[in-house]
């Protein structure tokens, strides 16, 4: 569900940047323009096999990309365009190539990449106006990986570059800086510290994730195995106890710990969707109107 929300809210203002872009008139740029994505797909991939330069073999891959991410297929996006290799930062194509490596970075849970990927582009490229189009991606993978101080300094930054007066400008600041005060951000679970709670007390660690029922779930059933195994043992049946009795508990004990951990790691991306959610409504409203 959390990923259903990511992609419908990214698309909303980040995917629609490059959309004007010139095409060509072929029949791929037809079968995209008409929503038929996958024979798009294979019509950019004939046109890729005709290529007599690299130029022409370039677009086609960006274009033939264009159409995995609109299937949701951002793996197979990323690899149409990492081979891509480009001498000169200034090359129209060398942006849009790069801003949707960020995004399908950023859409296939990869966020630190597509930092990487942002941070590349910025080092390559001095023209700070085509910077400004990155920026929300940038901003969302911050958030998604906890760099609370440099998501506020970037958020910061995509406001300097709006066309805002200093007034409204010096209001959205303060948006921002409230936005970013340390009782205003997410309450991030630790995986460590959800596993350890769960390593002293099984089914603390699910709870501390929160999920209070399954928490208290797995707590009654380990302690209901180790009952089972003590009454075992106590009644002379020691290899039933330890081979059938602390045999399981060991399975379900471990399980537990590697549940908790899952459990907060799970809701961590809930919770950060949500609070993305929060700044693309207000990106929408405050700086796309």
């Amino acid at each position: 569900m959390s990923n259903t929300i990511k992609f419908f809210f990214s698309f909303i203002f980040l995917c629609g940047i490059f959309s004007n872009s010139a095409v060509s008139g072929s029949e791929g740029d037809r079968l995209y323009a008409s929503g038929k994505y996958f024979e798009a797909s294979i019509e950019y991939e004939w046109m890729i096999f005709k290529a007599e330069n690299q130029a022409d073999l370039y677009y086609y891959k960006y274009r033939k990309a264009l159409c995995y991410k609109q299937l949701r297929d951002f793996s197979r996006a990323l690899d149409e365009l990492q081979p891509m290799y480009f001498t000169s930062a200034n090359d129209s194509l060398f942006q849009r190539v790069c801003y949707e490596q960020s995004l399908c970075f950023y859409l296939n849970g990869e966020p630190s990449k597509a930092l990487w990927k942002i941070d590349e582009y910025f080092y390559r490229s001095a023209d700070s106006i085509t910077h400004k189009v990155f920026m929300p991606v940038r901003l969302l993978c911050l958030n998604e990986t906890f760099q609370w101080e440099e998501a506020k300094k970037c958020f910061r930054r995509f406001v300097q570059m709006q066309s805002f007066g200093a007034e409204k400008e010096a209001e959205m600041q303060l948006m921002v800086d409230n936005l970013y005060e340390k009782r205003n951000l997410p309450h991030i679970r630790s995986i460590k510290t959800a596993e350890n709670w769960s390593r002293f007390i099984p089914g603390s660690g699910q709870m501390y994730s929160g999920k209070a029922g399954e928490g208290i779930v797995n707590f009654l059933l380990n302690a209901s195995i180790l009952a089972f195994s003590a009454h075992q043992a106590f009644n002379g049946f020691y290899i039933t106890g330890y081979l059938a009795g602390l045999g399981f508990f060991n399975k379900t004990y471990q399980g537990g710990i590697k549940r908790a951990g899952i459990l907060a790691s799970q809701k961590n991306k809930e919770i950060i969707v949500n609070f993305n959610s929060g700044i693309n409504a207000m990106i929408r409203s405050d700086f796309l109107n």
